[in-house]
C-alpha cells in the first residue's frame, strides 16, 4: 500500500527546472588581509551531521560574500568557528562566547543551534550584550514568542503554527479524512499539540485517537490501536513531530504495521530529514514529510539542484541568509559607524547595554523599506555592499524569498516556503549524498507567491467546493450591518492594576477611532487612577511611553475625553445582563440596545481565577462574574435577535473558561489571552511610575486593528498569539461564526 502511495505522490510533483544559472560557484577568494578591512568571528552551533548537509550552502555563501566585494577597498571577512551541537556544553560554550575571557577572540554572532530545545542555552547569555543568534531551524512556537521582542534573537523560519498548518494540508492532500498526533514531549513538540486540532477542524478532518506525547521508549501500540478504532475505516494521516530523529522509525513502521484495513500514513515534520536514517537500503516506512525549503520565485532551489543534483532542505536557504545578513550589518555599520537607522529612525536604549551592537545594524538592513532592491546571488550581494558602503539602504532578497521581518524588531521572518516531500526508493542509496532520495510533491507558504501554493488560498478554495458540492451544509445568512455597540468593563481599582483600567480606556478610543459613537458605548470603569497620588501625571492615563512611532495610540493620553458610563464599585454583577439585554432603568440609564442587525463587541480586562475566569473586581476577590451567567446572557441575546455578530475579547487569567462558556452559540466569536488553564502576563513596564501600564494582548489587539480595520481574523490571532508571552491566546467558537481565513474585523471595527 504505501508504494502505491508514493508513486501517486510522484505524479503530483511539482516539476523543477535543474539549470545552472549565470551565477556559477567559484573559487573561494582567499585575499590577505589588508587595513580597513573587518573580519567577524561567527560561532557556528550545529550537530555534525547538519554541518555537513549544509556546507554546500555555507561554502556557496561564503564564496558568493567574497566574490561581491572584489573591488571594494573594505571587504566584510567571516571567520567561521564551529561547534558540536551534539556533544559540546552549551551553557559553558554560551557563557564564553557572551563573555570572552583576556586573550580570546571576541565572537560577533552566533549562527545556530540547530534544535530549538538547545536555544535557551545561547540565548541566555547573549541578552547580556545583544549578541545576535541567528537560528534558521528553531521554530518552537514557545520559544520564538517568548522571544518576540528580544532585538538578538533571529527566527529565519516561521514558527511550527506554520509547519503545523502546512502538515495539515498534506494530511487533505493526500485525501485523508482523519488525523491524530505523535509528538515529542518539549517544548518543540508542544507547538503542534497547542495547534493541530485547531487546524485540523478548520480543516474539516476529524481527530482520530487525539494525541500522543512521546518519550523514548513508549509503547505506541495501545495508541495505535485507538487510532485505528477511531478511524472506523477512514484513511488517517499521522502527524509525526519528534525532536529525535531516530524515533521518527519506529513511530512509521508502526504506522505501517497497523495499515491493514485502514491506510495509515505518516507524516513527518522537518527533523525527520536526518541523514542517518537514510543511510543504507533498509526501507522505511515514510511516505512523506514537510521540511523548510527555499522559495522557487527566486531560483535558488533550481540553482542548488543543478550543482549537486539535490534539493536545499530544512536550513540550507536559512543557513545561507544568515551568513549573508551578518555581513550585509557589517557593511553598513562599518559605512555608519557613527549612527544606525531602521527606516531613518536612530536606534536607542535606554537599558543597558545602551551601546547599539551588530544585531541593530544588522536589523536595520532587514528593516529597510527603501532602496535598490537586490537578490541573493554574487551580483545582486555585489550591488548590496555598493549600496551600503556608499550609506545608502537597500531592499534585499534572500535565498528563502523576500527577507520581511517582524515591524516589531525585525529579526522574525514573517513567511517560510515548505516543501512537501517523498521518497524514491528507486535511487539507490549513495554515502555521500544521502538524501538524494528526497522527492519534491509540492512547494506551500502561507502567503503563495507565482511558484508555491497558498495553504490560505487552498483552504478557502476547497471549503466552497466542499460547500458547493454538500447541499446538507447549513448557510448562516445574516442581515446587513447597520450599527454597532461595544461594552468595555475592566473591575480593577487599584494602583498596581494600572494595566487592566488603562487597557479598557485605549479600548474605548479605539472604538471612536473607528465609528463608533460614544451613545453606543457603554464603559465600565473605576476611574480613580488619574489622579492617584502615585501617578506622575495628573489627571492622564497613558498605554504606551517612549519616542517610538507605533501606532496612532501610542503616547497619547487615553483617558482623554473618555465618557465613564459608570464605575465599577457601583454595580453588581447582576447588573451587566440588564446593560447588555437593553434593560434600561433609572439607576441604569445606559445600556446597549443592539438588533438582529447590529454587531457587538466585549472586550473585558482584569483578573481571573483557575474555577471560572473572569473575576468581579481585583485579585483578591472572591465572587467571579460567572460563566453561567456570561453564557445565560449570550443566549438570551441570541433568542431576542439583539445581535447580527458578537466579538468578545477576553484579558484576565484563565479566560479560556469563558471561550467554553460560550462556545456553541451562534455567531458569537471568543479571543481570549490565556487558555483555561494558565495565567495570563502583564507586558508594558514603566519604571518611572513604576507600574505595568498594558497587558500584550490588549497592545497588540490595538496595534493590529489600528494599522488595519479589515485584517483577517486568523491574521489577527496568529499576531495575537505569537506576541502574547506567557500564555497561549486561544480562539472559541470559530465553526459557529464562519471561516476565520475569510472573514475580517471590519464588523467590528468598521472604518
Amino acid at each position: 500500500m504505501k508504494r502505491y502511495i508514493i508513486y501517486a505522490l510522484v505524479l503530483m510533483t511539482v516539476l523543477v527546472s535543474c539549470h545552472k544559472d549565470d551565477d556559477p560557484e567559484p573559487d573561494v577568494i582567499d585575499e590577505p588581509q589588508v587595513a580597513g578591512d573587518v573580519t567577524l568571528n561567527v560561532d557556528v552551533v550545529l550537530p555534525a551531521s547538519v554541518q555537513k548537509q549544509w556546507q554546500h550552502s555555507i561554502d556557496w555563501a561564503m564564496s558568493n560574500i567574497a566574490k561581491s566585494q572584489q573591488k571594494l577597498s573594505r571587504k566584510i571577512k567571516l571567520n567561521l568557528r564551529y561547534h558540536n551541537e551534539d556533544t559540546d556544553n552549551l551553557d559553558s560554550l554560551g557563557y564564553r562566547l557572551a563573555n570572552p575571557q583576556e586573550g580570546d577572540d571576541t565572537c560577533h554572532a552566533i549562527i545556530g543551534p540547530y534544535h530549538s530545545s538547545n536555544a535557551i542555552h545561547l540565548l541566555r547569555y547573549a541578552r547580556r550584550n545583544r549578541l545576535p543568534v541567528l537560528m534558521p531551524t528553531c521554530s518552537s512556537a514557545e520559544l520564538q514568542r517568548t522571544n518576540a521582542l528580544n532585538t538578538y534573537a533571529w527566527f529565519l523560519t516561521e514558527s511550527d503554527i506554520t509547519q503545523c498548518e502546512i502538515m495539515i494540508t498534506a494530511a487533505r492532500t493526500l485525501k485523508t479524512t482523519t488525523v491524530a498526533l505523535v509528538y515529542s514531549d518539549d517544548s518543540y513538540g508542544q507547538s503542534f499539540r497547542d495547534w493541530y486540532a485547531y487546524y485540523a477542524t478548520e480543516q474539516g478532518l476529524r481527530i482520530a485517537g487525539g494525541a500522543h506525547s512521546y518519550k523514548k521508549g513508549d509503547d505506541l501500540n495501545e495508541f495505535m490501536q485507538e487510532v485505528l478504532t477511531s478511524a472506523n475505516g477512514d484513511n488517517t494521516a499521522v502527524l509525526v513531530a519528534l525532536s529525535d530523529a531516530a524515533d521518527y522509525r519506529y513511530v512509521c513502521d508502526l504506522c505501517d504495521a497497523y495499515s491493514n484495513t485502514t491506510a495509515i500514513i505518516p507524516i513527518c515534520a522537518d527533523t525527520s530529514l536526518d541523514e542517518n536514517l537514510f543511510s543504507n537500503d533498509d526501507f522505511i516506512s515514510f511516505n512523506v514529510g514537510v521540511a523548510t525549503s527555499a522559495s522557487l520565485a527566486n531560483g535558488f532551489p533550481q540553482t542548488y539542484y543543478g550543482h549537486d543534483f539535490l534539493y536545499p532542505v530544512n536550513g540550507d536557504a536559512q543557513m545561507y541568509d544568515a551568513l549573508c545578513i551578518i555581513a550585509l550589518g557589517a557593511a553598513y555599520r562599518a559605512a555608519s559607524p557613527e549612527q544606525c537607522l531602521i527606516n531613518g529612525k536612530q536606534v536607542k536604549y535606554t537599558e543597558s547595554p545602551y551601546t547599539v551592537g551588530l544585531t541593530d545594524y544588522m536589523r536595520a538592513v532587514t528593516g529597510s523599506e527603501e532602496g535598490l532592491s537586490t537578490q541573493w546571488d554574487a551580483a545582486g550581494l555585489a550591488t548590496a555592499f555598493d549600496e551600503l558602503q556608499a550609506g545608502r539602504m537597500v531592499t534585499i532578497t534572500g535565498a528563502t524569498g523576500p527577507l520581511c521581518f517582524d515591524s516589531d524588531t525585525h529579526t522574525k521572518i514573517l513567511n517560510t516556503a515548505y516543501m512537501l516531500w517523498t521518497l524514491n526508493w528507486e535511487i539507490k542509496y549513495d554515502v555521500d549524498n544521502p538524501l538524494e532520495r528526497i522527492l519534491p510533491v509540492l512547494y506551500m507558504s502561507t502567503a503563495g507567491t507565482s511558484s508555491e501554493a497558498s495553504t490560505t488560498e487552498f483552504w478557502r478554495l476547497d471549503k466552497a467546493w466542499q460547500q458547493a458540492l454538500d447541499e446538507n451544509i447549513e448557510q448562516h445568512v445574516l442581515p446587513l450591518a447597520t450599527d454597532n455597540w461595544a461594552v468595555i468593563i475592566s473591575p480593577s481599582t487599584t494602583w498596581s492594576n494600572y494595566r487592566h483600567q488603562a487597557d479598557a480606556f485605549a479600548m474605548y478610543q479605539l472604538l471612536r477611532n473607528h465609528g463608533y459613537q460614544d451613545d453606543h458605548i457603554v464603559l465600565v470603569v473605576e476611574d480613580n487612577l488619574a489622579y492617584y497620588e502615585s501617578n506622575k501625571y495628573p489627571g492622564e492615563i497613558y498605554v504606551e511611553r517612549g519616542d517610538a512611532d507605533k501606532g496612532a495610540l501610542v503616547n497619547d493620553d487615553v483617558r482623554k475625553n473618555v465618557v465613564v458610563d459608570y464605575h465599577f464599585n457601583d454595580l453588581k454583577p447582576e447588573d451587566i445582563a440588564d446593560i447588555m439585554l437593553g434593560r434600561q432603568s433609572e439607576r441604569l440609564p445606559h445600556v446597549i440596545k443592539p438588533t438582529e442587525s447590529s454587531n457587538v463587541f466585549f472586550f473585558w480586562s482584569g483578573h481571573g481565577g483557575n474555577r471560572e475566569g473572569p473575576l468581579w473586581g481585583n485579585e483578591d476577590a472572591t465572587e467571579y462574574f460567572g460563566t453561567q451567567r456570561i453564557h445565560d446572557i449570550v443566549s438570551e441575546m441570541n433568542n431576542q435577535n439583539m445581535y447580527r455578530r458578537m466579538m468578545f475579547a477576553i484579558e484576565t487569567c484563565f479566560s479560556g473558561k469563558w471561550g467554553e462558556a460560550i462556545s456553541g452559540l451562534p455567531d458569537v466569536l471568543v479571543l481570549t489571552a490565556a487558555n483555561p488553564y494558565e495565567y495570563s502576563k502583564a507586558d508594558v513596564h514603566d519604571k518611572q511610575m513604576g507600574v505595568y501600564l498594558s497587558n500584550a494582548f490588549a497592545r497588540t489587539f490595538r496595534n493590529q486593528v489600528d494599522a488595519n480595520h479589515n485584517i483577517l481574523i486568523y491574521d489577527l490571532y496568529r499576531n495575537l498569539y505569537r506576541t502574547t508571552i506567557g500564555s497561549h491566546v486561544t480562539i472559541y467558537n470559530q465553526q459557529q461564526y464562519g471561516s476565520v481565513y475569510e472573514e475580517d474585523m471590519s464588523d467590528f471595527f468598521p472604518k
